[in-house]
């Protein structure tokens, strides 16, 4: 487990100030980290939304990350996940690249256990 795609629940969580995020965060620090565009865009959109401060913090706190791309192979994947899940389209997305890329899922969102154990993806923080 040292490669742990990081949901968008566990930063915007995080950068709340959510302890169980904050700690999950903390738990992973030393693996290999990453998101894609979709974790990027949906933290980006609610801190524009709901955050106040300095925006380029979270950049910052973002491009800490390993960016994996959306490739056509992952999106092939994700349509298969809207289908046999119900998943939506993002959530899918995400799933979809951990399983290509063979990362492990830190996320706060319990949609993702059911699915998780059925594809092998380890899922880290969901109860």
């Amino acid at each position: 487990m040292s490669r742990v795609f990081v949901d968008s629940s566990v930063i915007i969580e995080s950068l709340k100030g959510n302890n169980e995020a904050i700690s999950l965060l903390h738990n992973i620090e030393n693996y290999e980290l990453a998101i894609n565009p979709i974790v990027f865009s949906e933290v980006v959109y609610i801190y524009i939304k709901y955050g106040k401060g300095d925006l380029n913090k979270v950049f910052d706190f973002l491009n800490s990350f390993i960016m994996l791309d959306l490739t056509e192979e992952v999106v092939k994947i994700a349509e298969k996940y809207i289908t046999k899940f119900k998943l939506l389209p993002n959530d899918s997305l995400i799933l979809a690249t951990c399983k290509f890329y063979g990362f492990s899922l830190a996320s706060l969102d319990s949609d993702f256990k059911k699915c998780c154990e059925f594809e092998g993806i380890n899922l880290i923080g969901v109860k």
